[in-house]
């Protein structure tokens, strides 16, 4: 009965939309820009003014925690700082407040939210450059996300790819016309290679101010509502088996504790709260907000973690007895590594420690979620590290793990992308896993105490 009612749950929050990126175009005429040392910038660009651009600009560098590197391994574009962009602005801010308007409407965040945009730089791609698969950095208070407004110009190849949960988003830009996307900055992207002419953009950091929590007051009349009120009721008194409980209640069934459901988008502690969820995740949370107050339940966000362990036979080609990769700004660094070694006689002796530090940083781990070396899913643990109360107190739990039949079904871990993960090899009994860590934000609710 409970499985059931979890995929219920699940197949009616899966009907609420939420985009986690949106897409615009505006004439060119809206946009009157010059840059310093070229004058102004003729829209659609031509091939002779992207390459006087290019002159006059600096190689871009990337943020990686507090450092700002360079390495055109990973980001490969020309930069030109904001202080040396010209733009005549009432006129463009005339132009841009109704696009911000629609694209915040599209992002899900709520009418009351104010969303506005802040020149970061302006950035010139020519042929052969790129800028590698990365999530952005929070540049400043209440940014969420990212606004890329491409300017008009001939190119090809050098498209922006959004991703967020095997969905993507693309922006191949115009010859004509301005062609804006925002996205939200825990969302994977990546510029690919320009084969063909310059691709040049406007990249703004994107400011939300006065968003509020779900409004459950607005939704009770929703029909999705009073059918998640019944279901929650179904979850919260149906005895169900437990794996949780210690072994001297034998199979005695009881009615789960909780109920967790995940959301969609990755959140910080401080950019974690009841106003500041995004999309599509405000969405489906004032939707179980509005069914949980109905049928008489408690609601807390959480973050947690996942742990996903996975029958392997990498180690065993590869002769690993235990390696832990860690995700870096710029991609994968090792942290342990053992390797196995053997007797005369074929006997496995004590591992070979070596050092990580030589290990250069790498843009994929060695072995990936979904990969065809990995066998069945062996076991997956969730815990919550932090909850905000329905008040918005905030603190570690009492109560943190989560057992299968207390999660409902979401977006798989396989979507995302892990921020740790250890290979082991064989250990007499046991072995041969690839484990998989995993950050989630999640809802949950819980019978009043």
């Amino acid at each position: 009965m409970t499985d059931k009612t979890l995929r219920a749950i699940g197949e009616l929050l899966g009907t609420v939309a939420g985009a986690f990126a949106a897409r615009r175009t505006g004439p060119a005429d809206d946009l009157v820009i010059a840059v310093d040392e070229v004058g102004p910038i003729r829209l659609p660009v031509t091939s002779a003014q992207a390459q006087r651009l290019c002159e006059v600009a600096r190689p871009a560098r990337y943020g990686r925690r507090e450092q700002t590197l360079l390495d055109a391994t990973v980001r490969d574009t020309w930069e030109i700082p904001r202080d040396r962009v010209r733009i005549e602005e009432p006129r463009w801010d005339r132009a841009l407040a109704p696009v911000l308007e629609s694209l915040r409407a599209e992002l899900g965040l709520p009418p009351t939210c104010e969303l506005s945009a802040r020149l970061h730089s302006m950035l010139v791609y020519a042929p052969g450059q790129f800028f590698a698969r990365h999530q952005d950095s929070e540049k400043a208070d209440d940014m969420i996300g990212t606004l890329v407004v491409t300017l008009p110009s001939v190119f090809a190849g050098g498209e922006l790819v959004i991703e967020q949960h095997g969905m993507q988003v693309t922006d191949r830009g115009s010859a004509q016309e301005l062609f804006f996307v925002a996205f939200y900055g825990d969302c994977a992207h990546e510029v690919l290679p320009v084969t063909d002419g310059y691709r040049i953009a406007l990249t703004y950091n994107l400011i939300a101010r006065g968003r509020t929590r779900p409004d459950t007051a607005a939704l009770v009349r929703e029909p999705a509502v009073a059918s998640l009120a019944e279901q929650l009721r179904a979850h919260f008194t149906t005895p169900v088996e437990s794996s949780r409980w210690p072994a001297s209640h034998g199979t005695a069934k009881r009615p789960p504790r909780q109920l967790v459901y995940p959301l969609d988008h990755q959140y910080s502690r401080q950019g974690f709260g009841w106003d500041q969820l995004k999309g599509g995740d405000a969405a489906r949370t004032g939707i179980l907000l509005a069914a949980a107050d109905l049928a008489g339940y408690d609601t807390s966000l959480a973050l947690a973690e996942i742990e996903d362990i996975y029958d392997e036979d990498y180690t065993s080609a590869m002769l690993i007895y235990r390696e832990r990769w860690e995700r870096v700004e710029n991609g994968w660094q090792c942290v342990e590594s053992a390797e196995v070694d053997f007797d005369e006689d074929g006997e496995m002796l004590d591992p070979i420690i070596t050092d990580p530090a030589g290990v250069p940083v790498q843009s994929a781990l060695p072995l990936t979620p979904g990969s065809d070396e990995l066998g069945d899913l062996r076991w997956s643990s969730m815990t919550m590290t932090w909850l905000i109360d329905r008040a918005g107190t905030a603190g570690v739990p009492a109560a943190c793990t989560v057992s299968t039949e207390e999660l409902c079904p979401g977006t798989s871990n396989a979507t995302l992308a892990p921020f740790a993960s250890q290979l082991e090899g064989y250990m007499g009994n046991e072995g041969n896993t690839a484990n998989f860590w995993y950050r989630r934000a999640a809802i949950v609710i819980r019978p009043h105490p």
